[in-house]
């Protein structure tokens, strides 16, 4: 495959490996021709020592005046004498840097730099390729009395030791080039213990792509591979839950939708009905019994557009609250207040003992809460007592009013918050405590129904003390 991950593996691991053997390579092969290299300067030295040594015994008896001359004639059989010791060829100079004798006579050397170094009393060599050959010349400066008058020339060819190195350069390069084969096999496996398991997850993630969610890798690799791995099985179960999860909320709102169209088709269907009866009734009694029903069903059918554009309110993200801080006593004095004539007119004793306590929330929309749940005991408990009290802990303030009524059965409890859903024999549309359930989310709080048969209900709002929220705007 063109760019795949194994083949770039495969490209930068073998660059890298042909880099490293060619930096292994230069450095250990100008390290070894250096080492050849001073060994025999080092060789070169000694033999200039005992040279300087010889010269220096034999001219000191003479005077500074004669030297030249003597040394000038000594020259040839110094020359001729230390090359057949050394086995190696000799020039002679003077201090003019010219040449005196000279041991191989077949051949001209020019003056370099190493003669140059030498008579201003250094000793220096140069290497020189003269026709395909290493030759080595090292020059050293003749003293007499500690001035130079002179210089002597080594000349060493250097054809074997060159010619092991050009065999270690053959050494190292077969071994380099089955450094480099052997990288590749290694490289070539290694590629693929990073592959396989990409291309296992590449295949699932085309299932999952034609909508099975049922696979799951089980993959066996080093840290990262088995970290993604157990992302991606972490991905499908997320979500193949959120698909269930969509799947639930799109059959809630089939039901919701339903359940609109059946409460709106019965209202609508009977003022419609009324209506049309009203074109042919001519008794003025039976008009007004008709008007009645259709101002009835036309109020419940207004109370039922109310109900649902309080939770298509609520159910907006950019629906703000009135969060301020307020007294809960206060807010259940006034709900006790409002519901007052109800109490009396049902003969249902009120105890409130609920303590002053400062909390943030939105005044309206808790009230709306708490008129629910009394009109609900009121309407439905069939009670002659209801109690409500306050308890506060480190992080809640909990609301529990509790009746004496009939209670209520524990199917019906775990269905009291669905939209919609009323008990048998009781004529309201089942949205009033599945908006408080809202309101209370939007809090961050919650608010639960208990409740057994025949002994009574109680319910429990949930706030807060310390609402906290970026979105929340508070008015302390």
């Amino acid at each position: 495959m063109k760019n795949s991950i194994r083949s770039q593996i495969l490209f930068i691991n073998i660059a890298f490996a042909v880099l490293i053997l060619t930096i292994i390579f230069f450095v250990t092969l100008n390290t070894f021709q250096k080492n050849i290299i001073d060994i025999t300067v080092d060789r070169m030295t000694e033999y200039s020592q005992e040279t300087q040594i010889y010269l220096m015994n034999y001219l000191k008896d003479y005077e500074y005046s004669d030297v030249y001359d003597e040394f000038k004639k000594l020259s040839p059989f110094a020359s001729d004498y230390f090359s057949k010791k050394f086995e190696l060829y000799l020039e002679v100079y003077d201090i003019r840097k010219n040449l005196l004798s000279n041991t191989y006579t077949n051949e001209q050397y020019y003056v370099y730099q190493d003669i140059y170094y030498a008579i201003n009393g250094m000793k220096n060599y140069i290497i020189k390729s003269e026709d395909d050959k290493k030759i080595l010349f090292f020059a050293s400066p003749v003293f007499y009395n500690n001035e130079v008058i002179g210089a002597i020339r080594f000349i060493y060819p250097m054809n074997s030791e060159f010619l092991l190195i050009d065999k270690i350069k053959v050494t190292l390069a077969i071994i380099g080039v089955l450094a480099i084969f052997v990288s590749l096999i290694l490289n070539y496996f290694f590629s693929n213990t990073i592959t396989r398991p990409i291309e296992k997850l590449k295949y699932e993630t085309e299932r999952i792509a034609n909508g099975d969610l049922s696979t799951h890798i089980d993959i066996q690799s080093n840290e990262e591979i088995n970290s993604l791995v157990n992302s991606f099985n972490i991905m499908v179960e997320k979500l193949e839950h959120y698909i269930q999860s969509l799947n639930e909320e799109k059959e809630r709102q089939k039901i919701f939708t339903d359940n609109i169209t059946h409460e709106l088709k019965t209202p609508i269907t009977a003022i419609l009905g009324h209506a049309d009866l009203l074109q042919r009734l001519t008794n003025e009694e039976d008009k007004k019994v008709s008007l009645n029903y259709v101002v009835s069903e036309g109020n419940r059918l207004l109370k039922l557009v109310e109900e649902l554009l309080e939770i298509s309110r609520i159910n907006k993200d950019s629906f703000n609250f009135d969060f301020k801080n307020h007294n809960i006593k206060d807010l259940i004095n006034e709900c006790l207040g409002i519901l007052n004539p109800r109490f009396k007119k049902f003969g249902i004793v009120v105890d409130n003992n609920v303590e002053e306590k400062s909390l943030i929330f939105d005044y309206e929309k808790i009230k709306q809460v708490v008129l629910n749940v009394l009109d609900n005991a009121i309407v439905h408990s069939k009670c002659s007592e209801i109690t409500i009290t306050s308890e506060v802990n480190e992080e809640y303030c909990y609301l529990i009013i509790q009746d004496n009524g009939i209670g209520i059965d524990e199917k019906t409890q775990e269905r009291l918050f669905n939209p919609f859903f009323t008990p048998k024999k009781q004529k309201s549309f089942g949205l009033g405590l599945y908006i408080s359930k809202e309101i209370m989310k939007k809090h961050h709080g919650d608010i639960n129904i208990i409740s057994q048969i025949n002994n009574g209900t109680k319910a429990i709002l949930k706030l807060p003390l310390n609402l906290k929220g970026d979105h929340y705007k508070h008015e302390k």
